[in-house]
């Protein structure tokens, strides 16, 4: 750590502490990049589990004050004591990082689903007004026919015609379902994202899971390998979620929106602890932190 180089700039000790909270794919594989680099060294963070904290802290802060120099220039006690303490610590802090950067790509998908349903929304409005006003008319005339004692059918010919009443169906149906839409409907276009990262990122935090949300954690197995089984598990979902009406429009060989709904739904499970990753500062079992 103390001897490499990255990219010739900056030593391995130095490197891997310098990320921050990204907000999309490049981002969250660079951090992916630096939690790699702390696999291989094969260093448990419970090595520290009879070292007193306000010895770790104080190690740690020493540690991100030196630069590759000044720890070659200290006891080798002491710098090794350094680089372990540095090592656990920013190794959670970046499997941190990666599920928050994780957490804003699933926000940003949806919040871009939802600005295209608006965008449908808002152009559809103007042609709202010529069925409404038809229909007014059409109701209008029905009411006075049946009033007066007249054929309705008639009372319909005359108000605007039978064909054209099927067209105004038509087009009140389709208003219908635009008005309704759903974000869900479209944030499988938001795939792409999350293939740039999401089966390295599941292969590299060590998610655990409560029972309730094992068969999520199932899921993410399959993701983590890219398995595209010919049936798509979703014991995660609950009855009444409204992605099963989705997933079931989806074409057999497709996984794309169920892919996105594994992933989104990780987001939900870390934010209420139903997932944690050991040893996170912030997404840890919730019972141990307790």
């Amino acid at each position: 750590m103390l001897a490499e180089e990255v990219d010739g700039q900056v030593s391995r000790f130095v490197w891997p502490w310098r990320f921050e909270v990204g907000k999309n794919s490049a981002d969250i594989n660079r951090q992916l990049d630096r939690l790699g680099f702390f696999a291989t060294v094969n260093l448990s963070p419970d090595i520290l589990s009879d070292v007193p904290s306000y010895r770790v802290s104080r190690l740690q802060r020493q540690g991100e004050r030196y630069f590759a120099d000044g720890l070659r220039d200290i006891s080798s006690d002491r710098r090794l004591a350094i680089i372990a303490v540095c090592a656990v610590a920013w190794r959670a802090v970046l499997a941190d990082a990666v599920i928050e950067t994780h957490d804003r790509i699933v926000g940003k998908t949806w919040q871009g689903a939802r600005k295209l349903c608006d965008a449908k929304i808002a152009d559809a409005k103007p042609t709202v007004q010529d069925p409404l006003r038809a229909f007014k008319s059409l109701g209008a005339a029905l009411l006075d026919a049946r009033s007066d004692g007249a054929p309705l059918d008639q009372a319909t010919e005359l108000a605007c015609g039978w064909e054209r009443l099927e067209g105004l169906v038509a087009t009140a149906a389709g208003l219908t379902d635009t008005m309704a839409a759903d974000p869900l409907a479209h944030v499988g276009q938001g795939d792409h994202r999350f293939r740039r990262y999401a089966p390295r990122m599941l292969r590299a935090l060590d998610i655990q899971a409560a029972g309730v949300t094992a068969p999520l954690l199932q899921c993410s197995a399959l993701i983590a390998d890219d398995q595209r089984p010919e049936e798509r598990p979703v014991g995660f979902l609950r009855r009444s979620s409204k992605w099963h009406r989705h997933l079931n429009t989806q074409e057999e060989d497709s996984h794309r929106l169920w892919e996105v709904a594994v992933l989104f739904h990780l987001r939900d499970a870390f934010r209420s602890g139903d997932i944690w990753v050991p040893h996170s500062r912030r997404y840890s079992d919730l019972k141990q932190a307790l």
